[in-house]
């Protein structure tokens, strides 16, 4: 049963008392009590070594419309110019200036279209704390990316390392807190404050179509080892961590940017499962938790009629009360910020009414809805103030719980207080500037990235010794010629370090060219080398309509051995793909695709992108002295006759060989 009390609201003049009682005795069932836990100012070791006596002044002088403001963090990813087009914003205009300095938003997220250099980012996240803060004793900004890591990374001039699974493959946590150091300081240098990172999902799924490779593991406890190590990384630099998506999105098959995901998990199977990585960091005291748009039927029993189907859909763990009040406030214990992931995602827009929606997702208790509509002109501006203003209406009548929203505010003031964001915020662009020129994306940096990279590297297979390659002449094929030179600088770095020689006999060509031109290439070749880039399961089949490229790879193994030569694959993205290519004599896994900018020869920041991940299993493939280390921190299994994963086993997690 949990023990509540009421925040007593008196007037204006009177600070707002809040006083809490700790669970005391907690079920291990989801509770039945429908309003929401008051804040426990227990749970967090910050909050006793901080006095909030400020949040709560704050808070008392604000108004409704105000302190929904707080809780809404928009984006301006685009801004339509005056021909009508949609153009990325790299600066602010005067209506975005307006915007941020009528509403105390609590932040914004940016991404790739708002981000193409250190000078250039810096001098927009200026701007916008400053046109937010013209306001007097108002909290800065969050201002907040997705910096994961891998294959999403929003600012590709900074130091983006090889993804969580290959970070779970090296078996060494330091690698993981390192990486996630090495990104916070670079986003702190930037003028961030939040990353929306860690993915602690755990990929039990391997048709997932979203998560992938952006998972540690399909195993929970490797998932919240790793996903806690990664967290503490970040925060120790002073960026708050947003772990997502709860309650976990890895067992899912449906995409929520395009649809509405189901698991028919009960809450005990989440409990051992999914739950465990959010349970682990919440209790490290991650600064926020992302929600995800996923119904749970088994658990969640309240409905609400789509505004596009008709049909009754349950509630997604974003609108939930008993996923965020009753799972992760009471029995999780959690007591940080919960942010929604993108409102405009199909899941969330196509189904429900906005003000639903946001009604729903605050009742809940969420703290933060992110996105919560297109802002893409000043008429978009005018809607999102009425949107507002609608919001603050529901909460002045009842409708949404004031409790609730004064809750949250709180909660996210605090968070400011903590990361210094209600501190008069210091405008010095040039120091700031002249700062991130030095750190993101710095060779120090980098050579971090390649060493962390090199050990994710994995061999599960290396028939006949087949690797590394000893001699002859070898042609590497690439997914596209516009990959071939992120390969020559595998060579070239080979040639640097005496692990190759000057007149060794390679080539690089693209699959782009043809199976006729590719055939020509490798007709008197040792050794082949492919490198394999299967995004989601339905590549891996030649009859989805998707498959062309592994009907290539198959032509050219086929090919290659009637030549009697050997043939070695390099898995680039999903690692599942290893079951598809049995014929090959070896197959080395990289974890990523991340291509690399014209310059391949590494200087402090002038990259505009770089990936280790491919060069590293290069560098490995040919080097005498060195050999992959990697362990799978997932289960590969073997594919059916129709190309479709089976029950079976193929490669067990912890497997990796070594020369």
């Amino acid at each position: 049963m949990r023990i509540k009390k009421c925040i007593s609201a008196l007037l204006s003049a009177i600070l707002i008392l809040i006083t809490i009682t700790a669970c005391s005795d907690k079920t291990e069932t989801v509770s039945k009590t429908s309003s929401e836990t008051p804040i426990d100012t227990d749970t967090s070791e910050t909050v006793n070594e901080i006095d909030y006596s400020k949040c709560d002044e704050i808070l008392s002088g604000m108004s409704t419309e105000e302190k929904i403001a707080q809780k809404l963090m928009p984006t301006f990813r685009y801004f339509t110019n005056e021909n009508g087009e949609l153009s990325p914003v790299k600066e602010i205009n005067g209506d975005i200036s307006d915007l941020l300095g009528k509403h105390g938003f609590s932040g914004v997220i940016l991404f790739a279209q708002n981000i193409s250099s250190a000078e250039q980012t810096v001098k927009l996240i200026d701007d916008m704390q400053t046109a937010n803060t013209a306001a007097d004793n108002r909290p800065q900004l969050f201002v907040g990316v997705d910096q994961e890591g891998g294959s999403i990374t929003r600012i590709d001039f900074g130091t983006s390392f090889c993804g969580n699974m290959a970070l779970a493959a090296t078996g060494d946590l330091e690698n993981a807190k390192e990486c996630g150091s090495v990104i916070g300081s670079e986003l702190s240098a930037l003028g961030f404050n939040v990353d929306f990172a860690p993915v602690v999902d755990v990929n039990s799924n391997p048709s997932n179509p979203v998560i992938g490779t952006r998972s540690f593991s399909d195993n929970a406890d490797t998932a919240a080892e790793f996903g806690s190590a990664f967290m503490q990384g970040i925060q120790s630099q002073g960026i708050s961590a947003a772990l997502k998506h709860f309650p976990g999105h890895g067992d899912t098959s449906t995409d929520s940017h395009t649809g509405l995901p189901c698991i028919y998990k009960n809450y005990d199977e989440l409990k051992s499962s999914d739950l465990v990585p959010f349970k682990k960091c919440a209790d490290l005291n991650s600064d926020m938790i992302m929600t995800a748009h996923i119904q749970f039927p088994n658990i969640e029993t309240e409905t609400y009629t789509s505004i596009s189907t008709g049909e009754e859909i349950t509630l997604p763990a974003t609108l939930s009360k008993k996923f965020i009040n009753d799972i992760l406030r009471t029995d999780m214990n959690y007591d940080g910020v919960v942010i929604t992931d993108a409102m405009q995602m199909d899941a969330i827009a196509e189904n429900f009414d906005r003000l639903d929606s946001a009604q729903l997702a605050f009742n809940a208790g969420v703290d933060i809805l992110l996105m919560p509509m297109d802002t893409y002109s000043a008429e978009d501006f005018e809607e999102l103030s009425q949107y507002i203003s609608d919001i603050a209406e529901l909460a002045d009548n009842g409708t949404i719980s004031m409790e609730s929203i004064d809750n949250s505010v709180l909660r996210i003031l605090r968070l400011k207080q903590k990361r210094g964001l209600l501190d008069t915020y210091n405008s010095d662009v040039a120091a700031k500037t002249e700062n991130a020129k030095l750190q993101v994306g710095s060779a120090d940096n980098h050579n971090k990235e390649w060493k962390i990279a090199k050990k994710s590297v994995t061999l599960v297979k290396n028939d006949n010794n087949a690797l590394p390659v000893k001699n002859g002449k070898t042609v590497i094929v690439t997914a596209y010629s516009d990959e071939n030179n992120i390969v020559e600088y595998a060579i070239e770095k080979l040639k640097d370090d005496e692990k190759l020689s000057d007149n060794s006999d390679i080539t690089v060509i693209g699959r782009d060219v043809g199976i006729d031109e590719l055939k020509v290439a490798i007709n008197d070749a040792e050794n082949v080398i492919a490198l394999s880039e299967v995004g989601f399961a339905e590549e891996m089949n030649p009859y989805s309509g998707y498959g062309s490229d592994c009907s290539t790879i198959d032509t050219l193994i086929d090919y290659t051995h009637e030549c009697g030569a050997k043939f070695m694959l390099i898995s680039c993205d999903l690692p599942y793909d290893a079951a598809r290519y049995q014929n090959a004599d070896s197959i080395l896994i990289a974890w990523s695709s991340k291509g690399t900018s014209e310059d391949s020869r590494i200087s402090d920041g002038d990259l505009e992108s770089y990936g280790a991940s491919i060069p590293s299993a290069v560098y490995l493939a040919f080097s005498q002295t060195d050999s992959p280390t990697g362990k799978l921190p997932v289960d590969v299994p073997k594919l059916d006759d129709y190309y479709e994963y089976s029950s079976e086993i193929l490669y067990q997690r912890g497997f990796g060989l070594t020369y």
